[in-house]
C-alpha cells in the first residue's frame, strides 16, 4: 500500500465534532481510537489519553504515535480555532524503545519540541512512565508543530505504516521489518 496522509474521524468515519470519540486512519485503516477527548474550559480545551491501537498498530514494529499524536494537535488547531489547548496523558509503554525512563524521556523531548508546557514524567505500575503536558495553541507553538509534523510525515511517507500483511509482499515487508533499525 502506498502511503496515505493520517485522516481523523469520529465514530462511523463521520466528521470529528468535539467531544466525540476520535478515530485516527490511514487511508481506509483503522490505527486506533481515543475515546474519551474530554472537552474543557468552556470548549477551549480537550484532553486526551486513551488511545486503543488496533491490532495494525500493535503488530507494526516501528513507533507511530508520536506522528498520530502531532495530527492530532494539527487537526484540532486548523478545525476548531475555540480550542487553545491539547493536555493529554500518554501511559502505554513502547516495547523494543528502551527502559521506561529511556521511553519517557524521548517522549518528553519530542513534546518539548512543539512547545508542550508543564511536561511531567510521573512513575507508574510495572517500571512504566507516564507522560504528561498540555500544548497550548500559539504561533510558534503551530509554528514548531508543522516542523516536527513534517519530519514524522517523511519518516512514513517513505515507508508507510499499513503496509501488506499477506503473501510474498508481507513475508518479504516482515523479513525488512526485522533487519531495519527501529525508528
Amino acid at each position: 500500500m502506498t502511503y496515505q496522509s493520517i485522516r481523523i474521524t469520529g465514530p462511523h468515519e463521520a466528521f470529528y465534532q468535539l467531544g466525540q470519540p476520535m478515530s485516527v486512519y490511514e487511508g481506509g485503516i483503522l490505527l486506533a481510537t481515543l475515546d474519551p477527548v474530554l472537552v474543557l474550559n468552556g470548549g477551549t480545551q480537550i484532553h486526551v489519553e486513551s488511545l486503543a491501537p488496533t491490532k495494525v498498530m500493535v503488530d507494526e514494529r516501528r513507533h507511530f504515535e508520536r506522528l498520530i499524536f502531532f495530527e492530532i494537535c494539527a487537526f484540532v488547531s486548523e478545525h476548531f480555532p475555540q480550542v487553545q489547548a491539547i493536555s493529554f496523558v500518554f501511559p502505554r509503554p513502547i516495547d523494543c524503545q528502551g527502559g521506561p525512563a529511556q521511553q519517557a524521556a524521548s517522549r518528553a523531548a519530542a513534546l518539548g519540541r512543539i512547545g508542550v508546557e508543564d511536561v511531567r514524567i510521573t512513575p507508574y505500575t510495572s517500571g512504566a512512565h507516564v507522560v504528561s503536558g498540555t500544548w497550548v495553541y500559539n504561533e510558534a507553538n503551530l509554528a514548531a508543530l508543522h516542523v516536527a509534523l513534517a519530519e514524522q510525515r517523511a519518516i512514513f511517507g517513505a515507508d508507510p505504516i499499513v503496509e501488506a500483511k499477506f503473501g510474498v509482499a508481507g513475508v518479504i515487508r516482515r523479513l525488512i521489518a526485522r533487519l531495519r533499525p527501529d525508528r
